[in-house]
């Protein structure tokens, strides 16, 4: 019988009062993007920590991003069945770091998109720095609309319980990314100067709080601000179908609860890829990344 050998866990480093730095490391990529092996890792590199940890920060190893996104052409290459399965494993993985003993933040060094925005919005705290490696702002959200999709890793549910949802609807609905130069109030929780900074920074943060509660997900937000602005969205989006996905997913779990919401991300982003309109998106976006 052959014997399938565990994923290496990924780097764990003690800082610190106690607290663990994970650091995100694809090295056979040129960027940091959320793929199968990477969400195998860390769900391995979660068993390892050890129960006594102060707080839990996770870091990039890529100097140029945090995550640059899910890797498209993989989930391109399952099956319906292969994907709802795939996402739902993601889910589970990203909603350990939100149920450990111990406050866990996201230090955003540079571009944090789709998939790497919600695995940070997973974390207690979101430290970003104000630049990247090369001194210019970077974007940070969400642009699965944008190519025809849903997000599917919680990106409709924790968005609006951060920010605005006058804000948050919209840009999801259209994929449109915010600057980190001018990120909406509530989406992070303390600003680093720069990507060296952030350790300092996230360090600054948990000693000024000294009990953090996991921000909350549209269940926990206005629940009048949420109807209307998933009804001016609606309104703007006509028949762009992926927009209206978006307003559906969040409904779902303003209406039912997080896992409601969560399982209608998913099953709409299953219908959504096989479109006429996402298909051309999305081969064009694969053209265009050769």
């Amino acid at each position: 019988m052959t014997t399938i050998a565990p994923p290496e866990p990924l780097p764990i480093t003690t800082l610190a009062n106690g607290v663990l730095m994970i650091t995100l490391e694809h090295p056979d990529r040129p960027l940091v993007i959320l793929d199968q092996a990477l969400l195998k890792r860390l769900d391995r590199t979660l068993d390892e920590l050890p129960a006594d940890a102060t707080a839990v920060y996770v870091q990039s190893g890529d100097s140029k991003v945090f995550i640059a996104g899910a890797d498209l052409k993989e989930i391109d290459a399952l099956t319906d069945d292969q994907l709802l399965a795939y996402l739902s494993e993601g889910v589970r993985i990203f909603e350990r770091l939100s149920t450990l003993p111990c406050p866990s933040v996201a230090l955003v060094n540079g571009a944090t998109l789709g998939g790497g925005l919600e695995l940070a919005m997973h974390c207690t705290a979101i430290v970003a720095s104000r630049v990247n490696a090369k001194g210019k702002p970077y974007p940070i959200g969400l642009p699965e609309a944008g190519l025809g999709l849903c997000p599917a890793w919680g990106g409709t549910q924790y968005l609006p319980g951060r920010i605005a949802a006058s804000t948050a609807i919209p840009a999801t609905a259209t994929g449109t990314p915010f600057s980190i130069a001018d990120v909406p109030e509530g989406l992070v929780d303390a600003f680093a100067d720069t990507p060296a900074d952030l350790v300092a920074t996230a360090d600054q943060w948990l000693a000024a709080t000294p009990d953090p509660t996991h921000p909350g997900t549209v269940q926990q937000a206005d629940r009048e601000a949420i109807l209307a602005a998933i009804e001016q969205t609606r309104a703007d989006a006509g028949d762009h179908a992926a927009a209206l996905a978006v307003c559906d997913a969040i409904r779902t779990g303003l209406d039912r609860d997080l896992a409601g919401g969560l399982e209608a991300e998913r099953r709409l982003l299953v219908a959504l890829r096989q479109t006429e309109d996402t298909r051309a998106k999305l081969t064009a976006f694969f053209q265009g990344a050769r």
